[in-house]
């Protein structure tokens, strides 16, 4: 991580940001076709993890949380024993969900309110009403569908793929390689969930990532809300295939420790002057500014709209009645206006564009590689 800021640095100072080789483009239909989003779904969103939510929203026994946004009903419970399990939201009597609510919520038990049917936390068929009625079901092997799921880095991850090997925790060792020592110099398991938020927009869910992968835009785009803190244009990047991790230069890191030539190795210190942001395919970005993080997931709702998830994470020690004027204050300024008013306005405009016909592909310039990355990771998902 500092090795990547004191590279940065030296392109701040040098006043000549990092560039690709080649200029490349992006095929517009890859924006817009049903076919092109039918095929993400069936493949990066279904053998990949995924983020779903956080450790808070499942802080002790009983709590669960529904999430749609995957194109699947998922149910996710923390049992009796505290261990974490994700289910298919379908009763197995006749698929009914068996949870409406959309906000967590304390449960002893999962209730169909269609005919009763009860499943424990751990998603074992508990009872059946009348079950005189159904003289040859078997409710050992009638118990939820399950999903592999796991806890790391603070973060909920889900497998979205009934029948895999339910032991996710190995293979996030594996998925994530160095990136998992990255959360753990930044304290990422450490913050508490200060505000989880989900909202839906007339976007293509790669929209959004493209604006992530790039520092280009900054200037122009935020330029009455963030600009002023950072740099013009100034990112580096590292890929941990099929992942990335990036940082952008905040005002200040080129004088910094002038006269050693080096940076604090204090993690804190340190998001003072590059703002960190990790790309976790198929769709997170996890940014983290001076003194918080936000973990932004995506999820394809059809070709043309998206659901847009935010989960802001705050220092543990900092979740205090004191400091809640600052985390709102906060929460307003990077909400309302840098992710609605620029961000979002700027997907929806591309996308109204892109169904126009002006133009058959997307540019990308040599400041823009890293979305060229991307996407050519989505494409080795669904040749896969």
């Amino acid at each position: 991580m500092t090795d990547l800021a004191l590279r940065l640095r030296e392109h701040v100072r040098a006043k000549s940001p990092p560039m690709g080789e080649h200029c490349s483009a992006i095929p517009a239909e890859h924006y817009t076709s049903q076919e092109r989003c039918a095929q993400e779904m069936a493949t990066a969103f279904r053998k990949y993890p995924v983020i779903v939510g956080h450790r808070d929203q499942l802080a002790k026994s009983g709590d669960v949380i529904r999430h749609d946004a995957l194109g699947l009903p998922l149910l996710i419970t923390r049992d009796n024993q505290g261990d974490l399990h994700c289910f298919l939201n379908a009763c197995r009597h006749r698929s009914m969900r068996l949870q409406e609510a959309p906000k967590a919520c304390g449960k002893r038990s999962l209730v169909c309110p269609y005919h009763g049917w009860t499943y424990e936390l751990d998603g074992r068929l508990k009872h059946v009403p009348h079950d005189y009625a159904f003289p040859d079901l078997d409710k050992q092997s009638n118990g939820l569908v399950a999903l592999p799921c796991a806890e790391r880095h603070g973060l909920i991850w889900v497998l979205p793929t009934p029948g895999e090997d339910l032991d996710l925790n190995q293979k996030l060792d594996a998925y994530l390689g160095s990136i998992n020592e990255d959360f753990e110099y930044l304290d990422l398991g450490d913050s508490a969930l200060y505000e989880q938020t989900e909202s839906q927009h007339a976007a293509n869910w790669k929209l959004i990532i493209d604006a992530f992968l790039e520092a280009y835009h900054v200037r122009v785009l935020h330029r009455n809300s963030i600009y002023p803190f950072f740099e013009d244009a100034m990112a580096a990047n590292d890929v941990v295939s099929p992942h990335m991790r990036s940082a952008v230069a905040r005002k200040g890191l080129a004088d910094i420790n002038t006269e050693t030539d080096s940076l604090p190795t204090d993690a804190l210190a340190l998001r003072n002057l590059v703002t960190y942001t990790h790309f976790i395919f198929p769709n997170t970005i996890i940014i983290f500014n001076p003194d918080y993080a936000s973990v932004l997931s995506f999820f394809p709702d059809g070709p043309e709209r998206l659901t847009w998830t935010h989960h802001m994470l705050i220092p543990q020690d900092q979740n205090t009645p004191e400091r809640q004027v600052h985390w709102q204050k906060t929460l307003e300024l990077i909400k309302h206006t840098v992710f609605e008013r620029e961000d979002l306005f700027a997907a929806e405009g591309m996308q109204i564009g892109l169904r126009s016909g002006a133009n058959t592909h997307m540019t990308l310039g040599r400041l823009e590689t890293m979305i060229r990355y991307f996407h050519d990771r989505v494409q080795d998902a669904i040749d896969a």
